[in-house]
């Protein structure tokens, strides 16, 4: 399916590279007026992929309690500059807290870059003139098809040229503080990544670092912002009219934190001292461990790419892989591995690797869709010799991830995993199609045993059998869950368990969709 688009017009991308002189990147708009080479764009992919190795210090944060704090603490103590790169960031409370904080960091001066996806999921004050429009602000947005008119200035033609690259997603997640710290991993700014959602939570897991691996981060931001297929808007056409939209702002998200606030029974403070967030990073600093690491980022022309190659974040993952000798423990939150990976796990475990792999289950799913291509490779998985387990929507310990004032269903957007006690991989990469071929990526791999027992040590209580269900295949090819009730009693599922009916109706309709390259 990704490749039919190209058939419908002559096979060309209309986007013109940072190099060329006719684009500039403030002028809001992405010119059409050439061709730009498969080889030109395939070499500016080889100059813009981020690869750095080097040493530095590290600290993993699967509670999202410490997670949001932390974030709040990097914004507070930011005295120079703060760049935020993220896929969604929701109208709800953590979306309008950090979006308040952000702008109180910048009016005391500090220099603010928000870069966000193109989609619809980012929150209203973010996506605002009103913000941009504060002197110490800029609000960009990648790959902005939505914006057809400053794109394509109304021609329809391109439009049908560029349907891969308008299901193309800036999936990287990262804030840089300083140029002295980065936070990166899995976790989105909305509620649901946090444990006060009112209806569905995820658990997760970030981390923190300091050292020459922030330089990385910064320079695949870097690459990011001054790409040509960022929008940004100009700051010297800021009008008085939108200054004075800034001022309304402020009062706006002052009130809707509060409702915000008291409706959902937010459990976290709203702001953070200064002192309180120097003492809260010096903490996590202190927690560090320093280990040799590898950090890498897509480039972002790679979606302006024919035929998707694969993600040069995945071929460090693949790396690591086929280096196992003894054993992989992984979450992944959407795991739909195709024939090329699941070779190389079958490769894995027919060598003696143990190789361990949760996912979402139909009931702790925040993607019906993906669902469908997980359980499309339930078979092929087992098969492999993979041992795969389903996360328990109702597991036990959900209490140490949810925070709102009910529990409410668990599911996992986690991307980890160690391999062989002493490497460990954390970032934004799901194994799936989508972040394989069509997503930009980024994320690290730390080379340390002392680390790699931490993320462990969290990732395995994921797969007691009160928080997952066991997979297994019968002698005629149907799938067992096997797990552990509240009263301790092990119980058989022949059906997807905990899931809704209307769910499993919608997602039989998926499963027989022929769109698994799309997941």
């Amino acid at each position: 399916m990704k490749s039919w688009p190209r058939f419908l017009i002559c096979g060309a991308l209309i986007l013109i590279l940072a190099s060329c002189r006719t684009f500039s990147p403030n002028t809001g708009t992405l010119p059409t007026v050439g061709f730009v080479s498969q080889e030109t764009i395939e070499h500016a992919c080889r100059q813009h992929t981020v690869r750095r190795r080097g040493t530095s210090g590290f600290e993993m944060l699967p509670d999202a309690r410490e997670s949001f704090f932390t974030r709040l603490a990097m914004v507070e103590a930011a005295q120079h500059t703060l760049d935020l790169q993220y896929f969604i960031w929701r109208d709800d409370v953590v979306g309008t807290t950090v979006a308040d904080r952000v702008l109180a960091a910048a009016d005391r001066g500090v220099k603010v870059r928000l870069l966000l996806d193109h989609t619809a999921e980012a929150e209203a004050e973010v996506r605002s003139a009103a913000l941009a429009a504060h002197p110490n602000i800029q609000v960009a947005f990648f790959n902005p098809m939505w914006d057809l008119k400053g794109i394509f200035a109304g021609d329809p033609i391109p439009v049908i040229g560029e349907i891969d690259r308008m299901q193309s997603r800036m999936h990287n997640k990262l804030m840089i503080a300083d140029g002295k710290l980065v936070m990166g991993g899995g976790r989105n700014l909305a509620d649901l990544y946090f444990g006060i959602h009112r209806q569905h939570n995820m658990r997760d897991v970030d981390f923190i670092a300091h050292g020459s691996v922030v330089g990385a981060a910064a320079k695949s931001f870097e690459l990011y912002w001054r790409s040509p297929l960022t929008r940004m808007g100009n700051q010297a056409k800021i009008t008085d009219h939108e200054r004075e939209k800034l001022r309304q702002l402020r009062r706006k998200i002052e009130l809707k934190q509060r409702a915000l606030s008291t409706k959902s029974g937010h459990p976290f403070p709203l702001s953070l001292s200064r002192a309180e967030s120097l003492k809260i990073l010096d903490q996590a600093v202190h927690r560090m461990i320093w280990a040799e690491y590898e950090f890498v980022a897509d480039p972002p022309e790679r979606m302006m790419l024919w035929g998707h190659p694969a993600s040069p974040v995945w071929h460090s993952i693949e790396d690591a892989l086929r280096g196992a000798k003894s054993s992989v423990v992984m979450h992944a939150a959407y795991f739909i591995p195709q024939n090329d990976t699941l070779e190389l796990l079958r490769k894995a475990t027919t060598h003696g690797v143990h190789v361990q792999v949760l996912t979402n289950s139909l009931a702790s799913i925040d993607e019906l869709p993906a669902m469908a291509g997980i359980a499309n490779r339930r078979a092929g998985v087992l098969e492999s010799g993979v041992h795969l387990f389903e996360l328990n929507a109702s597991a036990s310990d959900r209490k140490n991830y949810i925070h709102a004032r009910r529990m409410t269903p668990l599911g996992m957007h986690t991307k980890a995993f160690v391999v062989d006690d002493r490497l460990s991989y954390l970032g934004s990469f799901n194994m799936d199609p989508r972040s394989k071929y069509i997503n930009t990526e980024t994320g690290v791999i730390i080379h340390s045993a002392a680390f790699a027992a931490r993320l462990k040590s969290y990732l395995l209580k994921g797969f007691h059998p009160e928080n997952s269900w066991r997979m297994t295949q019968a002698a005629d090819g149907s799938i067992r869950w096997t797990g552990q009730l509240p009263n301790g009693w092990r119980t058989v599922r022949r059906i997807e368990p905990g899931a809704s009916l209307v769910n499993r109706l919608r997602y039989w309709f998926y499963r027989c969709l022929p769109w698994e390259d799309l997941l």
